[in-house]
């Protein structure tokens, strides 16, 4: 079962499952399909800290970006990859 809720010293809620065949938790990634209007700018760096898998979507991350410590936020997965 899906466990969404707050986590100590972050803002959000989030997951720390991790869905099969997806980053780890603790992986590092970045930003490579940045849209118009998008806080993130591609080659943005975040740290994954669960994923979450939906038919609609596939599978999505919530992720800590390196500029906006402890604000967990969702990102599907096709707009990051492993970084390098």
């Amino acid at each position: 079962m899906l466990t969404v809720r707050e986590h100590p010293g972050y803002h959000g809620l989030f997951t720390r499952d991790e869905v099969l065949g997806a980053y780890r938790n603790g992986s590092r990634v970045t930003k490579t399909h940045a849209e118009p209007g998008d806080a993130h700018p591609n080659g943005a760096t975040a740290t994954v800290l669960g994923s979450i898998a939906h038919p609609d979507i596939g599978v999505a991350y919530f992720v800590e970006w390196d500029d906006k410590p402890t604000f967990a936020v969702l990102v599907v997965a096709r707009r990051v990859t492993i970084a390098t």
